[in-house]
């Protein structure tokens, strides 16, 4: 039987992209940006999907049929670190530096994550918080907020940032940190209100926070090694 809802979410996230990428300049970094992005993301769910097999039901790793069922959970970060390490091959095979290839890629990847958590209206109505204003999820009765538009939002925000601040001069490692520290953060905050089985954090909340610790940590590293040389040429 075919999901609808997680198929209508894919073509949103590959087609809105793209047409976000469009008016872009041509340049050595910047071509090819949609089949990049588009090898990466296939990347990053299938390394993803079996990082959540082995984790969660390692036995399951030898069954076709339960590898391919998304739905049953992915693995965020390292899926996100398999589509990095793809797109900075492509770079290196392209001669473009690949921190300028991943930064060239950062808006367009975060609006893909923010049409696909947008598209939770037809995958699974949108789960959060019950409030006495929302959405009703399929199957239950009392109206929650929709954290996934709320993530969505924040995602489309992100991308807007450092798109802006990438084509302002910041250099393209400061930009990748910023991004990933952006996600982690949303994700980190997003998960608090999330649906999920026990009082603890989850493993994905979890790694979000590890994440987010080591990417701001260097990002603010970077920024201070940026503005030394400024404060004692001016002194």
């Amino acid at each position: 039987m075919i999901d609808i809802g997680l198929l209508a979410s894919i073509v949103v996230v590959v087609v809105v992209p793209a047409v976000f990428v469009r008016p872009w300049p041509t340049s050595a970094a910047a071509s090819g940006l949609i089949d990049t992005s588009s090898g990466a993301l296939i990347i990053g769910l299938v390394v993803g999907r079996i990082v959540a097999v082995a984790v969660d039901d390692p036995g399951a790793l030898t069954g076709l049929n339960d590898l391919t069922v998304i739905r049953s959970g992915v693995e965020f970060w390292p899926g996100v670190v398999a589509g990095l390490g793809w797109i900075a091959r492509s770079a290196r095979r392209d001669g473009v530096a690949p921190t300028l290839r991943i930064a060239s890629l950062t808006a367009p990847a975060l609006i893909e994550w923010a049409c696909y958590e947008a598209t939770c209206l037809v995958r699974d109505g949108c789960p959060g918080p019950v409030t006495s204003l929302g959405l009703h999820p399929d199957g239950l009765v009392q109206r929650m907020f929709p954290i996934g538009l709320a993530v969505a939002t924040a995602a489309a925000g992100g991308a807007f940032i450092t798109r802006r601040l990438h084509r302002r001069g910041m250099p393209s490692l400061q930009v990748v940190t910023l991004a990933v520290a952006l996600v982690a953060a949303i994700r980190s905050v997003a998960s608090i209100w999330l649906p999920h089985i026990g009082n603890g954090l989850t493993r994905q909340h979890r790694t979000s926070i590890f994440v987010l610790g080591i990417a701001w940590t260097l990002f603010v590293v970077l920024r201070a090694r940026a503005w030394r040389p400024a404060a004692t040429s001016d002194a």
